[in-house]
């Protein structure tokens, strides 16, 4: 199995999160603890992004293209349900490659951030869409191997491609306060 290692680092945060989540009696860990428990326990790793459900983090001994993603098991999951929902022929040319995932990390090729046309963002949105992939913003595409690829996404129970693409397309016009307040409304929803 590719970066063994890493899957077994992985299972100790895992038992990190759950230790700290039966200690403090909550049902989520926030992102700061989150991040400080990893940093302090793997001074190998470093925050390379983090959104509103999920930290990436990065590894100084490992290449950089690959990144380690921790967050609620659902979110973890989630990522993974994305993946599985596209048809097999189109998952890695579309979708950023998941190696492996545990309760509450995943192990993902992450590419370099790449300048994304509204052509191409359509383009890609499209052939998502239909099979209830959405939230395929610019800053969630990455360049892998000279391709753009997705790293992270959202996947709704029934594909209605027309309604997903115009909520992707609606969202970066939002007033930033409403934005906000759908990102908590849905880091609610995902926690429980």
């Amino acid at each position: 199995m590719k970066y063994k290692t890493l899957r077994q680092t992985a299972k100790e945060i895992d038992h990190l999160i759950d230790h700290h989540l039966n200690s403090t009696r909550i049902s989520a860990i926030p992102q700061e603890d989150l991040k400080k428990i990893v940093l302090k326990k793997f001074p190998d790793f470093y925050v390379q992004n983090f959104g509103s459900h999920k930290i990436v983090f990065g590894i100084h001994s490992i290449d950089q293209k690959i990144v380690l993603k921790v967050g609620a098991k659902n979110t973890i999951e989630n990522d993974h349900r994305v993946l599985k929902r596209l048809p097999e022929n189109m998952r890695h040319p579309l979708f950023a490659r998941i190696f492996w995932h545990t309760k509450y990390c995943l192990l993902q090729e992450y590419g370099f951030s790449a300048h994304v046309t509204q052509e191409e963002l359509t383009r890609i949105r499209r052939i998502v869409n239909r099979y209830g992939v959405f939230d395929i913003k610019a800053e969630n595409l990455r360049r892998i191997d000279g391709n753009l690829k997705i790293v992270d996404a959202n996947v709704s129970s029934i594909p209605i491609p027309y309604v997903l693409r115009k909520i992707d397309e609606v969202k970066p016009n939002l007033p930033k306060k409403l934005t906000i307040f759908f990102k908590t409304i849905t880091k609610i929803l995902f926690e429980k």
